[in-house]
């Protein structure tokens, strides 16, 4: 598995009985298809992109790929004949039962493959249910045909209450870096399949699309002038601008406001997209920016400058207990909930699988030296407050379910694929050269 011999794997499983043991606490079986799934959540959810980092952490364990796959299989299970597939399983309302699934459903089937367990499960039908969801989050979630897909709020983000960039229930007014950015990730996951399939053709039509969306993202979301990618507002509206009313208690929106320049800027971006027929840039500088390394969207010039200037910044990312899922320099950078806020807390909190992309990203891109660091600064996190399912970016406190044996065990296996230059996401078949 990952080019280790069977011994090293014996001996890391064995060495983490006890994260096997908690990580039991997961195991249901879904009342509608009969088959056995692991949640990191004590309340049964099926989660979409939790479940492909969560699986990372059974391939360590030893486990047998049977959860992972019955996780794919339960989410195809549930796809609407238009290729539509609610997030969560089982759907508990109208809000998440509107918003389709994360796109990692090929990712989590090559991570399968890639850890020598076959794809023999991956019928022609759930080969052909794949390919259906995958077209709807190119197609049917893309406004305007731009080639950029868009998430339907805050909370389809997975970033719950980052409502300055992706709003609320049905608001689809953001298409977002990350999202474009796991997209191009899976239009080459599916391509790796269709590879596996036998269908080289349909292999390069995914691999094309999947560079046809990243040129996009270098196109319409780089922004030369501070050096990042950002969010484009599709549902750019004056009551934006001016600021949504459930913020008043945090910020101050008058001329006097600090904050008046950036709005201005705004305003400019606004007008600047207009003209050009596209949307507007969202200048939000949140944690999901970096997925466009993880996706090897950036040049290596621009991934100098997110590294250098953003990423490594103690007034932006590089928070006490880094990386900060919000830059410390956005208004939005507040320790405790909003009156408004939606769900767990992406402001100046960490998490696991935001560390754990990025600092596989740096080694892909050549810093390995600030990998390595942020391996040490994930592991004093861990050691500081144990098993939680997030913490505060400023003190490293446990937050949220607790214990929780969901994504953040995957980051106590960091120094061991740092120690053996492992990457289970690389996509190896289907990769873009930087």
């Amino acid at each position: 598995m990952f080019s280790l011999d069977k011994t090293t794997w014996s001996k890391l499983a064995a060495d983490n009985v006890s994260l096997s043991e908690l990580m039991k606490n997961g195991l249901f079986t879904d009342d509608s298809t009969g088959k056995p799934y692991f949640s990191g959540y004590q309340y049964k959810t099926l989660y979409d992109w939790d479940q492909y980092f969560e699986s990372v952490t059974q391939l360590y364990l030893g486990w047998e790929p049977t959860y992972i796959t019955n996780g794919i299989e339960i989410f195809l299970d549930h796809q609407r004949e238009d290729g539509f597939i609610a997030r969560i399983v089982p759907v508990s309302d109208e809000f998440h039962g509107s918003e389709h699934v994360k796109p990692f459903l090929c990712q989590s089937a090559v991570l399968v493959h890639k850890a020598g367990k076959g794809s023999d499960w991956l019928t022609p039908d759930y080969f052909s249910k794949l390919r259906k969801y995958l077209d709807y989050w190119l197609i049917t979630m893309d406004t305007g045909n731009t080639g950029l897909s868009e998430w339907m709020s805050a909370p389809h983000t997975g970033m719950d209450n980052q409502h300055e960039r992706a709003g609320y229930w049905f608001d689809r007014m953001c298409k977002g870096v990350d999202l474009n950015a796991f997209l191009v990730r899976e239009c080459r996951a599916f391509a790796c399949l269709a590879k596996l399939q036998g269908d080289e053709e349909l292999a390069q039509t995914y691999l094309q699309k999947a560079e046809a969306r990243a040129q996009r993202m270098r196109e319409l979301m780089w922004d030369e002038e501070t050096g990042l990618f950002y969010d484009l507002n599709v549902g750019a509206t004056t009551a934006w601008l001016q600021g949504d009313k459930n913020w008043q208690d945090h910020t101050s929106f008058t001329s006097s406001s600090p904050w008046a320049a950036e709005n201005g800027r705004i305003r400019q971006d606004m007008q600047r997209a207009k003209e050009k027929g596209t949307a507007p840039m969202m200048r939000i500088k949140h944690v999901g920016i970096f997925a466009t390394l993880w996706a090897e969207v950036a040049t290596k010039e621009q991934a100098e400058r997110m590294i250098t200037e953003h990423l490594m910044n103690s007034n932006e990312f590089w928070s006490e207990y880094p990386v900060a899922a919000l830059a410390k320099s956005e208004r939005w950078y507040l320790t405790t909930q909003a009156p408004a806020d939606l769900g767990c807390s992406w402001r100046a909190n960490t998490w696991m699988p935001t560390n754990y992309y990025i600092f596989q990203a740096l080694r892909n891109y050549g810093y390995a030296e600030l990998a390595t660091k942020l391996v040490e600064e994930t592991t004093r996190l861990l050691e500081k407050s144990g098993n939680r399912e997030y913490f505060c970016s400023e003190t490293g406190d446990g937050r949220g379910l607790d214990p929780f044996w969901g994504w953040t065990l995957l980051g106590w296996f960091m120094p061991f694929e740092n120690e053996h230059n492992l990457d289970p996401t690389m996509l190896d078949l289907c990769r873009r050269e930087l």
